[in-house]
């Protein structure tokens, strides 16, 4: 195995991990203020809009994103402009599509949820959807270069802009309509689109030809990746919708708080995943094998050694946090708290498998694997449940997790030759890199 760190891909790691803990950080401040300026009524109206948004931009990610980003960097150098090309007539596309089903299905969800003002928030969404063109696909094209010094810094303009106004619409004592935050919303996406080009200008060109075979391939590679996307999600939110019909809806209460403190958990996992996707088809291409066993093992070792710090002191004060964070009428959590924690350590396994299966395109191998554990966990939810109660959904997606770690291990091991007991030995090895990397930088001798 290669060198085991080194210091640019340190700070792309560093930057990764400040965007995403940017988004957890504005997103809290969000709520804190929203929660006392609005009513709860208006509260949830914005929760419903934000998380149907959420889903459609999990579309673009898994359609457009993935695909670009795999075939672009490993794309010959004259192939790029017409990968560019191709990638944004397929994105404008599907935004196109997404709008019109915006527009049209507006009323009829603001009708399903009893909730008017939904529908005026769609519309505004409508427009912000269009502007995401630009700005998502120039984050593409920085991610696919590295620059996540970039990303981050628009996002801070992004997501600083809507909290900021936020804030002083409190400070003021004036709070906003839902109608109010939806247009800075997009005004913010305005103005982080044109902080996002300046940081591309000149680095990428479009072809004056759209390549229509280049369009099917990133068609036909997105289907499978939007997929994975889509099982996913379904993956995610099983348990809790299988507690709300099996026991009760008091039970997704109980369970909800230990799912809220896994999430923050995999906020590494998902700094580090973005991180090493673009690099996994560029090593494929320059290294073979070789090169995709390095990053995988690279990966999968640094999260856990950012992961394994802040599991254990949540897993031995298990009690405190919940009664911090959530209040001591959430105690009940407690033991699903512990149980869920240790899915959030297989969780990097399975990520970056499907990190290495998208980057080397191989999406159709990710995307059985994860209808295989969307099965599992329905099946595992239902029967544990019934025996267990609610601690039965944590171990039934614990056990769905472990049965899919086993065989993604075995296709690596088999295709790449990864062998998994390097991922541990690697975990001490980044530890020695930080500690030698920070005795370096701040014990120097003046």
């Amino acid at each position: 195995m290669t060198r085991i760190g080194n210091s640019r891909l340190f700070a792309h790691g560093a930057y990764s991990l400040m965007d995403r803990l940017s988004i957890v950080f504005f997103g809290f401040l969000n709520v804190f203020f929203m929660a006392r300026m609005l009513p709860k009524s208006d509260i949830g109206i914005w929760v419903l809009f934000t998380s149907v948004t959420a889903i459609l931009e999990m579309v673009r990610v898994g359609f457009i994103r993935n695909p670009f980003i795999t075939h672009l960097v490993s794309a010959d150098d004259h192939e790029k402009d017409k990968i560019v090309t191709a990638s944004f007539v397929l994105h404008f596309v599907l935004s196109f599509v997404i709008t019109l089903v915006v527009i049209f299905g507006a009323a009829p969800l603001a009708n399903f949820w009893n909730a008017p003002q939904l529908a005026q928030l769609f519309l505004v969404y409508s427009f912000n959807n269009l502007v995401f063109i630009a700005y998502h696909h120039f984050e593409y094209i920085q991610q696919s270069k590295l620059k996540f010094k970039a990303i981050f810094i628009c996002n801070i303009f992004r997501l600083g802009t809507f909290a900021m106004y936020i804030v002083v619409r409190f400070i003021l004592n004036s709070p906003p309509s839902l109608l109010e935050l939806a247009i800075v919303q997009s005004v913010a996406t305005v103005i982080a689109c044109f902080v996002s080009f300046s940081f591309i200008r000149g680095t990428f060109n479009f072809s004056r030809v759209v390549d229509f075979k280049i369009i099917k391939e990133l068609f036909h590679y997105g289907k499978y990746t939007l997929g994975t996307n889509i099982s996913s999600m379904f993956v995610r939110n099983t348990d809790a919708w299988m507690i709300g019909r099996i026991i009760s809806t008091a039970g997704v209460a109980i369970y909800n708080p230990a799912i809220r403190l896994a999430n923050l958990v995999e906020v590494p996992t998902l700094a580090i995943a973005g991180v090493f996707f673009p690099q996994v088809g560029k090593r494929l291409k320059e290294q073979g094998a070789k090169g995709v066993r390095d990053i995988y093992v690279k990966s999968v070792s640094l999260i856990l050694a950012l992961t394994i710090p802040i599991v254990l002191p949540i897993y031995i004060f298990a009690e405190l946090a919940i009664t911090i964070i959530f209040g001591s009428q959430y105690l009940e959590a407690v033991p699903i708290l512990r149980v869920t924690l240790f899915y959030t350590l297989i969780i990097p396994f399975n990520r970056q498998f499907g990190t290495v299966m998208d980057g080397t395109k191989r999406p159709k191998i990710n995307f059985y694997l994860l209808i295989l554990v969307a099965v599992l966990n329905v099946v595992f939810n239902f029967i544990f449940l019934h025996q267990f109660g609610v601690i039965g959904s944590a171990f039934a997606t614990l056990l769905s997790y472990i049965v899919v770690f086993i065989l993604n291990q075995v296709i690596l091991y088999n295709t790449f030759g990864v062998n998994t007991f390097h991922v541990f030995t690697a975990i001490f090895e980044w530890y020695k890199f930080g500690w030698n990397t920070f005795r370096a930088k701040m014990l120097r001798p003046a």
